[in-house]
C-alpha cells in the first residue's frame, strides 16, 4: 500500500512558539509507525517543515491529531477520502472524543497503537477497517521499534528521543490522566543508549513526559549516556531538587537545559489543581541547584486556575525574577475537550462556546475564569 502518515501544522508564524520555530521536534511517533509498515511504501509529513502531499493518491492516511490542531485534520481528511483514501486518526485528540473524530475518518485508534497497527494495515485492502481500535494493555517498551527517521525530516541541529511513556501525577489540567499510555513505563537502558549513539545531533531532547518518576533509573540512565559526550534537554519535576545526586548525574551526561513545571505561583492553585508535588517554597533552592551545575531553566507557569485572581499576573512576574529563571513559557489554564476539567467547566456553563480549535493552544482563554475577565 500508499501510505502517508501526518502531522499536521503546530506552529503560527508569530504566536506563542515563536522561539520554537527554527527547532524541529520530529514526530516520533509517525516514525515508529513508519517502522511498524514494512513492505509497504511510507511517506512521512510534519506540517510545519514538509509540504503535506494533498493531492496526490494514497491508499492509507494517518494523521495524529492534537485539540489544537484538530480542525486543520479534519479538513485535511476531508480532502484525502474524497481523494479515496482511508483515513485512521490518532493521538490525544482522537483518543478523548474518538466518536467526533469519526466524522471525517473511518477509523480511530484510542491510545497507542503499536498493538493495532498491524490490524490496521491488514483491514485496508481487505475494506474491513474498524470503526475504533484500542489495544487491551499499554504499549511493553520493548516492543516499541526504533523510529525510521530517514523519513523524518531530521535535519536540524537536535533530535528528539523517547526513553520512557507514561507519567504518575494527576494534574487536574493535564490530559494524560484521562488517555490510556499515562501508565509509567521505562525503555530498555542499552537500547537508548544505543539509539542516541547512532544519532548524528550533538544536542537530544528527550521528549518524555516524565523522565525521572524512577530517579534510580534516570540516574542509571545518565551514567550509561555520559561517555557520548552529547548535550541533552528535558522536561523535568521540580522534585528532583530533592535528590542532588540526580542533577550532578544529568549535568555529567550533558544536561544543559531543562524545562520545568512550577505551574503556579499561587499555593491555593497546586491544591485546586491536584498539583501535590509542587511546593512554592523550594522553587528558589530548585533553580539554584541547577545553575550550580551550569543548566538552565524554563518554567513553566499557568493562568487562570479558579483560585487565581487579578494579582496573579504580577505575583507570577515576581515569582519568576526571585526565583531566577532564565526563561518562562506562560500559559492560560486550557479544558480539553473530553477532559474532567471541561466537563466541569461545561456544566458550570463557563465555556466561551464556538471558540476555534486553535484556540486551544494555552495562549487563549476559552472559557470564563471566576475571579477575572476572559481578556
Amino acid at each position: 500500500m500508499k501510505i502517508l502518515l501526518v502531522k499536521p501544522k503546530w506552529f503560527v508564524k508569530g504566536g506563542l512558539y515563536r522561539p520554537l520555530e527554527d527547532i524541529k521536534f520530529t514526530p516520533l511517533n509517525l516514525g515508529i509507525l513508519a517502522a511498524l509498515s514494512p513492505g509497504h511504501a511510507v511517506t512521512v509529513a510534519d506540517g510545519d517543515w514538509d509540504a503535506v502531499p494533498l493531492d496526490e493518491h494514497f491508499d492509507l492516511v494517518g494523521i495524529t491529531v492534537s485539540t489544537f490542531t484538530s480542525e486543520r485534520a479534519y479538513a485535511m481528511a476531508d480532502r484525502f477520502r474524497a481523494k479515496g483514501a482511508k483515513v485512521v486518526m490518532g493521538g490525544p485528540h482522537p483518543s478523548l472524543l474518538p466518536e467526533e473524530c469519526l466524522g471525517h475518518a473511518d477509523a480511530v485508534v484510542v491510545g497507542e497503537a503499536e498493538y493495532v497497527w498491524g490490524d490496521i494495515l491488514a483491514h485496508v485492502p481487505r475494506n474491513s477497517l474498524k470503526k475504533i481500535y484500542k489495544s487491551d494493555r499499554p504499549t511493553e517498551m520493548k516492543d516499541v521499534p526504533l523510529p525510521r527517521r530517514e523519513l523524518l525530516n531530521d535535519k536540524g541541529w537536535m533530535a528528539c528521543v523517547q526513553a520512557t511513556r507514561g507519567c504518575p501525577n494527576k494534574c487536574l489540567y493535564c490530559y494524560l490522566p484521562e488517555v490510556p499510555w499515562h501508565v509509567y513505563r521505562k525503555r530498555d537502558i542499552e537500547s537508548v543508549y544505543n539509539e542516541i549513539k547512532a544519532i548524528k545531533q550533538k544536542v537530544v531532547f528527550f521528549v518524555d513526559d516524565n523522565l525521572f518518576a524512577d530517579p534510580a533509573y534516570a540516574i542509571a540512565l545518565f551514567d550509561r549516556l555520559a561517555p557520548l559526550k552529547k548535550l541533552y534537554s528535558m522536561q523535568t519535576p521540580t522534585t528532583i531538587s530533592k535528590n542532588p545526586a540526580l542533577v550532578e548525574k544529568m549535568a555529567q551526561a550533558g544536561c544543559f537545559h531543562v524545562q520545568m513545571g512550577f505551574q503556579t505561583s499561587n499555593p491555593d492553585s497546586l491544591k485546586w489543581a491536584g498539583i501535590a508535588h509542587n511546593h512554592i517554597g523550594d522553587y528558589k533552592q530548585t533553580v539554584a541547584l541547577l545553575h550550580r551545575y551550569k543548566i538552565l531553566v524554563t518554567g513553566f507557569l499557568m493562568m487562570g486556575f479558579d483560585t487565581d485572581n487579578k494579582d496573579i499576573f504580577d505575583r507570577t512576574v515576581k515569582l519568576v525574577k526571585e526565583i531566577e529563571l532564565d526563561d518562562a513559557n506562560l500559559y492560560i489554564l486550557t479544558p480539553y475537550p473530553g477532559t474532567r476539567i471541561h466537563a466541569q467547566f461545561k456544566s458550570e456553563g463557563r465555556l466561551l462556546e464556538g471558540k476555534p480549535r486553535l484556540n486551544f493552544g494555552w495562549a487563549n482563554a476559552v472559557f470564563q475564569p471566576k475571579n477575572m475577565t476572559p481578556k
